[in-house]
């Protein structure tokens, strides 16, 4: 995956993390990991950490040009990190809502990502 594609996916993450006003512990250990494992360098890595202090908004851009498949691991894992902390809040949801219609899921598709995440129901 290229940079850009990596930063759009930590970029998503981030905003979900933000999404209800606060990055709590397990949200931002798991943005750490993936920025880790993304192995950026230089401005991409500072941009990628940046998402950490600063709040983050979901931004659609880049978003046509990733796969079905790729779409539907994104959401995924917004699931997952909406859920992070134990409790989904309804920004969190609202967020996952947004998310799914920018990523061009179907409500069916999107149910059936939602159903293998506890604690996610949003659609």
């Amino acid at each position: 995956m290229a940079d850009s594609q990596l930063l759009t996916v930590i970029r998503i993450w981030a905003a979900m993390a933000w999404a209800d006003g606060v990055i709590a512990e397990a949200e931002a250990s798991a943005l750490r990991r993936l920025i880790a494992n993304a192995k950026l360098e230089g401005e991409a890595l500072a941009q990628a950490e940046g998402y950490l202090d600063t709040r983050t908004e979901l931004d659609e851009t880049g978003l046509d040009e990733l796969s079905t498949d790729s779409r539907a691991g994104i959401y995924r894992a917004a699931c997952r990190v909406a859920a992070l902390d134990r409790e989904v809040a309804d920004s969190e949801r609202a967020m996952l809502v947004k998310l799914r219609d920018a990523l061009h899921l179907t409500l069916d598709s999107a149910r059936e990502i939602e159903a293998g995440v506890p604690g996610v129901t949003v659609s």
